[in-house]
């Protein structure tokens, strides 16, 4: 599928229909907003030498179907570590704010550092639809399920891929393309075999590398609720193996159903 979530003009970032969420057909998804911050921080930050190691997002309201402006705003800019808050303004309110921590890089420290083992995955498009497990696309957002999935209660490893531009007439980095995936793992985490009773508050990715091509996996690793809040996580992989972590907190609302 061709097409693209936002255009760009003197209003700032105009979606499109692709742009909406599933909580309301009056509101813009809440991992693009993600997106269009981390593309930002990487064009003005993430520089030769310098990568993203940590972006939270916080998600102080929901954001309309209207043009989306980003404010960047130094807090530190040090010899090796820069620490920039985007906000994110919509319909003439601040909708969030993205903190980010780049690190310059250098070669990798000698010695053996324990890992956990990774299962690993079978290929995104080798994964068939049997009726439980298998391929779905949302107006060109592809999902390949290798396990679980929303809706079955049951712990879950995804694969997804957009294949809609974030910004009319470029292809969204790395870092982008983890950024606008990275929000799906608390609700992922989160949904029972009864719906999605939690709407994210807020999300953090940890950024071991980069990903690698264009489909990203999210594996289901933790979920702990009491009184109405939700902490989830999740891991993050590429084709090559895991490559960042994200997670969150959640609060409850009307569920969204599978």
């Amino acid at each position: 599928m061709t097409g693209f979530y936002f255009s760009q003009d003197d209003e700032g970032f105009v979606p499109t229909p692709l742009a909406r969420g599933p909580w309301s057909p009056d509101m813009l998804h809440g991992r693009l907003l993600g997106g269009l911050a981390a593309r930002a921080l990487e064009a003005d930050y993430g520089d030769d030498g310098w990568r993203a190691a940590r972006l939270t997002v916080d998600l102080f309201r929901p954001a309309a179907m209207a043009p989306v402006q980003i404010a960047l705003q130094p807090v530190r800019e040090g010899r090796k570590v820069r620490v920039i808050d985007a906000m994110i303004t919509c319909d003439g309110h601040e909708v969030g704010r993205v903190s980010a921590v780049f690190l310059v890089t250098s070669a990798d420290p000698p010695g053996t550092i324990w890992r956990p083992e990774h299962e690993t995955w079978p290929a995104p498009d080798s994964v068939e639809n049997d009726g439980t497990t298998g391929a779905a696309e949302h107006n060109g957002w592809l999902f390949r399920v290798v396990d679980g999935g929303m809706g079955t209660g049951a712990r879950s490893r995804v694969w997804t891929n957009d294949t809609v531009e974030l910004v009319e007439g470029e292809a969204m980095s790395p870092l982008v393309r983890a950024a606008v995936s990275g929000d799906i793992a608390c609700p992922l985490v989160n949904f029972s075999d009864e719906g999605l009773y939690y709407i994210n508050a807020d999300y953090t990715m940890l950024l071991g590398r980069y990903p690698v091509g264009d489909w990203i996996g999210i594996e289901s690793a933790e979920q702990i609720q009491a009184d109405g809040v939700s902490m989830a996580m999740a891991t993050m992989y590429d084709e090559q193996g895991p490559f960042a972590t994200s997670g969150g907190s959640s609060l409850t609302r009307p569920p969204l159903e599978d």
